[in-house]
C-alpha cells in the first residue's frame, strides 16, 4: 500500500501535472495499479478522481449494461446537469470522445480554477492549494455518483453479473415477488383503459399494456405517504422516499452468489438520506436530501443540489456556484420541523435493504434503494438503482475509496488496495 502524501499537500503545478499523467496513463489502458505505481504521493481520493474521469474515456464507446453503450448512458443521464452557474447541458460534451476528451484535459482544469478563485479558502487560504483541492479532492455529490457509475459500468462489462438485469424495473419487480422481498405493489391485469370523463368520438381514451404480460407499462395503485412522513411535507407533497445506498462485499469475489450465502453480513448500508418532497411535485426528484442517521433514523439537516440543473444563460446567471451546504432544518415549504425527527423503525429499513442485496444482486457492488413508507402498503421498495447517487447523504470516505480500490484490484486482477 503506497505511501498517502508523502510530499505534503500538494502545489497547483503538482497537482495538474499529476492530473494530466494520470489521465494519460489510464485513458490509454493503464490499470489502476499503473497509476498508483506513477503517482504514489497521491491520496485514494486523488487517484480514484482521476481514473474515475479515465475510466469514462476508455468506456465510452463500450456496452453498457441498460443503455446500449456507454456513451449513450452518459449522455441520457447528463442531458439536465450542468456544472452550475454556466447553463450548458454536460450531454453536449458526451456527443463524441474528442469532445469528452477536450472536456476532461482542458474545461475541468478551467473550472477548477474558477471555483478556487471563488472560494480560496479551500485550499487553506492560497490560489495554489485551492486549485489543487478543486480539482481533485474537494468532491461534490457530482464526483461520487459518476464514479459509483462508472465503477457499474465497468463491473457490468467485465463480469456480465445477472443482478444489472434488475435495472428493469419489472424484472426488479419480479425478483422480489419470487425472494419474498417486500415491494411496491402492482396491478395483475393484462391491460388498462384511461379515459377522460368528457371526451367523444375515441379521443382522450389512451390503453396501457401491463409490462407483466409483455407490455411497457408497469401498473401500480397509487401509493401515499404513511402518517409518519407526512407530517413532514406539506399536503401536496409528492411520495417521499429515503435513498440507503449499500455495498456488497460478496461482489470482491469470484463467485458472489456463493461467497453471498456464506457471509450474510457482506452487506453494509454506507448512507442514508430522506427526500422531502416539494410541494406541487409530481415526484421526489425535487425535493430537499435530508441527511439520515443509518443507526438510529435520526433526520439531520438538509440541503439541495437544485443549482446543478439550472439549464440556459437565463436560469445560470442567477445561480450559485456553491451549495450552502447542510444549513435546512424545517420544509421550506410548510415550515414543518424535520430536522431532529426520527425514521420510525430504521433498523428494519436498513435490513430490508441489506436482505434484498443479498438476495437479489449479491454481485452487484453498489445499490441505491428506494425505500417508502407508505399509508397503504407499509414499508416496500420501489425500485434499485444500481449506477447510484448518494443524495448528499454523509457516509465513511474512507470505507468507500477502500471498496472502490478493492473493486478495481478484482476486476483488473489485482488483490486488495494499491
Amino acid at each position: 500500500e503506497g505511501p498517502e502524501h508523502v510530499m505534503g499537500p500538494l502545489s497547483a503545478r503538482s497537482a495538474l501535472f499529476a492530473y494530466w499523467r494520470g489521465l494519460a496513463i489510464c485513458a490509454a489502458g493503464g490499470k489502476y495499479s499503473r497509476l498508483c505505481s506513477a503517482l504514489p504521493h497521491l491520496t485514494p481520493q486523488e487517484r480514484l478522481c482521476i481514473y474515475s474521469l479515465a475510466l469514462h474515456l476508455r468506456l465510452f464507446g463500450d456496452g453498457h449494461y441498460r443503455s446500449g453503450t456507454f456513451q449513450n448512458d452518459l449522455a441520457k443521464n447528463l442531458r439536465n446537469v450542468a456544472l452550475p452557474a454556466t447553463g450548458v447541458p454536460l450531454s453536449v460534451f458526451c456527443s463524441c470522445r474528442p469532445l469528452a476528451l477536450l472536456f476532461a484535459w482542458l474545461l475541468l482544469p478551467l473550472a477548477a480554477l474558477v471555483a478556487a478563485v471563488r472560494r480560496p479558502s479551500s485550499g487553506g487560504g492560497s490560489l495554489g492549494g485551492a486549485f489543487a483541492s478543486s480539482l481533485l479532492s474537494d468532491w461534490s455529490w457530482f464526483h461520487y455518483w459518476r464514479l459509483n457509475c462508472v465503477l457499474a459500468s465497468y463491473h457490468a462489462l467485465a463480469t456480465s453479473d445477472p443482478g444489472y438485469g434488475l435495472e428493469d424495473k419489472q424484472l426488479f419487480l419480479a425478483a422480489c415477488e419470487r425472494q419474498g422481498v417486500a415491494a411496491s405493489p402492482s396491478l395483475s391485469d393484462r391491460a388498462i383503459v384511461v379515459k377522460h370523463r368528457n371526451e367523444e368520438g375515441g379521443l382522450g381514451l389512451h390503453t396501457f399494456r401491463n409490462a407483466a404480460h409483455g407490455g411497457d407499462w408497469i401498473l401500480q395503485p397509487a401509493l401515499s405517504n404513511a402518517p409518519s412522513i407526512a407530517k413532514l411535507l406539506p399536503p401536496v407533497a409528492p411520495l417521499s422516499t429515503l435513498r440507503l445506498v449499500t455495498a456488497s462485499r460478496a461482489s470482491l469475489h469470484q463467485r458472489p452468489a456463493e461467497a453471498s450465502s456464506l457471509d450474510e453480513g457482506g452487506v453494509e448500508v454506507l448512507s442514508a438520506c430522506f427526500r422531502a418532497g416539494r410541494a406541487g411535485a409530481s415526484t421526489d426528484h425535487s425535493c430537499v436530501m435530508f441527511d439520515v442517521d443509518v443507526a438510529t433514523g435520526d433526520i439531520r439537516r438538509g440541503t439541495t443540489s437544485a443549482h446543478w440543473y439550472q439549464l440556459g444563460l437565463a436560469r445560470a446567471r442567477p445561480c450559485p456556484l456553491f451549495s450552502e451546504g447542510h444549513t435546512v432544518e424545517v420544509h421550506p415549504d410548510c415550515g414543518a420541523p424535520v430536522c431532529g425527527e426520527v425514521i420510525p423503525d430504521m433498523a428494519s429499513i436498513a435490513s430490508l435493504v441489506r436482505e434484498a442485496h443479498r438476495k437479489l444482486m449479491p454481485g452487484v457492488p453498489l445499490v441505491g434503494w428506494d425505500v417508502a413508507i407508505t399509508a397503504e402498503a407499509g414499508v416496500c421498495l420501489l425500485e434499485a438503482n444500481l449506477s447510484c447517487n448518494f443524495f448528499r447523504a454523509s457516509f465513511d470516505e474512507r470505507v468507500y475509496f477502500a471498496f472502490a480500490e478493492a473493486l478495481l484490484g478484482r476486476l483488473e486482477g489485482k488483490a486488495g488496495r494499491c
